[in-house]
């Protein structure tokens, strides 16, 4: 496997509180990274970290995306991904398809590719009647699946997703996770900060622990597997690593 992005000792600090401790990560191409840890462990900084939406400095770790220095070259680098923070930050006035339009040519996408892929998405996540609505008269939720679409159409190599399954209900989790894995199968790498088990186990090929600016616990698809889908005995691993 290619590696996606590479991140070395990346160092964040909030005043006298350090939230990233000089983090590692490798995240190879087609490989889904679920990050869990207790409100406050960092997730969202490391995901705008990785995002290039906080700065660096060679002092803080290096971090590559797509073998372009992101240190060196944050815009450059953020070209190759796309950020669903938890609170995304849609244009009110403008409608789904709007910012569908503005996606497709910031991004150079095929337009007749972009518009079959979004009535697919759209369906899966049962948002196809809103795509003309202003997003100021969607709810939160499909605001969120609003949010997530865009990733899904974005044909970034890169998706960073904090905590994904917010708001969703049971039949759109699932179809999320459906998305989630046809992107991954089609070689799109995927960094989720996560506190649900059972999705974790669902779709990770790795999870990692954050506590006190550390990785408190690495588990790879084979670890990971030896749970045989027990969310309950996973979760309790996770809650022993963060202590």
């Amino acid at each position: 496997m290619t590696a996606i992005l590479q991140a070395k000792g990346l160092t964040q600090q909030y005043g006298t509180h350090t939230v990233l401790d000089g983090l590692d990560l490798t995240l190879d191409r087609g490989q889904i990274v679920v990050v869990l840890g207790e409100n406050g462990a960092g997730k969202s900084t490391l995901l705008r970290t990785l995002a290039c939406e906080l700065p660096l400095d060679a002092r803080a770790g290096q971090l590559e995306i797509a073998d372009v220095n992101a240190v060196q070259n944050p815009e450059q680098a953020a070209e190759h991904l796309i950020h669903v923070a938890q609170h995304p930050p849609l244009a009110p006035a403008l409608t789904p398809q709007e910012h569908i339009d503005a996606l497709v040519a910031f991004r150079r996408l095929n337009a007749a590719e972009t518009q079959t892929r979004t009535a697919q998405v759209a369906q899966a996540l049962r948002i196809e009647g809103v795509l003309g609505r202003p997003v100021r008269a969607l709810s939160g939720g499909t605001a969120h699946k609003v949010a997530l679409m865009l990733a899904f159409l974005s044909q970034t190599p890169l998706v960073l997703l904090d905590e994904p399954h917010a708001g969703l209900d049971v039949r759109s989790a699932l179809a999320l996770r459906r998305l989630i894995q046809q992107s991954r199968d089609a070689g799109t790498a995927f960094v989720l900060a996560s506190h649900l088990a059972e999705a974790t186990l669902a779709i990770a090929d790795r999870a990692l622990v954050l506590s006190k600016g550390k990785w408190a616990l690495d588990l790879d698809a084979t670890a990971l597997a030896a749970f045989q889908g027990d969310a309950r005995r996973f979760e309790a691993a996770v809650l022993q690593a963060m202590g």
